[in-house]
């Protein structure tokens, strides 16, 4: 997966940051990934930073690169399978399963102010 599969790796590299409050709250781990995800696809930068911790750590030109990166990859994010483990002082491991032959995707999550948000930094 082109750079797409660089900036995953990276983001599981942040291991600690202060959150940020406001848009792309969500209910739940599994929907904090799906938003990222969702996000990345778009290119949308203002999107994939409401759903990270760090979002002064986005490297916005590099998220306007990953648009449309599942698609192109055939990947259909509807049918990405996406779990949680169990939560643990606020914090979860969240893996997708992309089909298409894809390797699976493990993002860690953090409920940041009532929501959760993705541990995520594109220039890492």
């Amino acid at each position: 997966m082109r750079p797409l599969a660089t900036v995953v790796v990276a983001g599981l590299l942040l291991l600690g940051a202060c959150g940020s409050d406001g848009a792309g709250a969500t209910d739940s781990p599994e929907g904090a990934v799906r938003e990222l995800m969702a996000s990345l696809e778009a290119g949308s930068c203002p999107r994939v930073q409401a759903i990270v911790v760090t979002p002064d750590a986005i490297d916005c030109e590099m998220i306007g690169t990953l648009r449309d990166g599942y698609a192109d990859d055939g990947v259909d994010l509807d049918d990405a399978d996406v779990s949680a483990g169990e939560v643990v002082d606020g914090s979860t491991t969240v893996t997708v399963d992309l089909g298409a032959g894809e390797a699976d995707q493990t993002w860690q999550v953090e409920r940041v102010g009532g929501s959760w948000k993705v541990l995520f930094d594109s220039e890492a």
